[in-house]
């Protein structure tokens, strides 16, 4: 069963002359502009190649439904995400680690993002379980000792990378301009370091404020 799920996801057949290609480009622009300006509610393999200037069956030849029509949009989607993250030596400090990351968030916001937005949110819960099978890339992992007296480590980090996901959403929704503002990532980074450095708060009552090895994502 799985198999068979997996396989409703592949393209028919890969394209290998200029017109197939193009053929296959024009599925994939007519995808985005309906989910971008319509919603999934809105899309259609008819909407699509109607948009695509193709004929249905053309559709067909190379995509057996719609969903996998989303599931090789999403995957080129992720490999543009991949080329977000900058190269650089590993960081040696909780601020260098923590702008690092904000900073490939931030890029990943950017790199389409109302495709990226439709992605993350907007896709019925089934639909969306099914494109995840490439998980969507998220900030580089660092060293999980940079940070200290954090009970629970894993679920600081869930907290820290919600939260900040949630504010370059919004940015992106009310003031996109702030993607590019080196001040807005400044304060993102400020809000991430004073929740995560906890050097000065007082352990509860009982226990002992101990990091938990886990791997941070913020």
């Amino acid at each position: 069963m799985a198999k068979r799920r997996r396989s409703a996801l592949l393209p028919r057949k890969r394209p290998r002359q200029e017109r197939s290609r193009a053929t296959v480009e024009a599925i994939l622009q007519a995808t985005t502009y309906i989910l971008t300006r319509s919603g999934w509610d809105r899309l259609t393999t008819n909407a699509i190649a109607e948009r695509a200037g193709v004929n249905i069956a053309s559709l067909y030849q190379y995509f057996p439904n719609k969903a996998a029509i989303l599931a090789e949009l999403r995957r080129r989607h992720l490999e543009q995400l991949r080329g977000c993250h900058a190269e650089g030596p590993p960081p040696k400090t909780l601020h260098e680690a923590l702008s690092a990351s904000v900073g490939t968030l931030i890029r990943q916001r950017k790199t389409n993002g109302e495709l990226h937005r439709i992605f993350e949110q907007e896709l019925p819960r089934s639909s969306a379980l099914g494109l995840a099978a490439a998980a969507s890339p998220s900030a580089p992992a660092w060293d999980p000792s940079l940070v200290r007296h954090v009970p629970d480590l894993e679920l600081a980090g869930f907290v820290a990378r919600t939260a900040v996901q949630a504010v370059i959403d919004e940015a992106a929704s009310e003031r996109p301009e702030l993607l590019d503002s080196p001040r807005f990532k400044a304060e993102l980074v400020t809000l991430l370091e004073r929740y995560l450095d906890r050097r000065d708060v007082v352990p509860p009552e009982g226990g002992r404020a101990e990091a938990t090895r886990g791997e941070p994502t913020a």
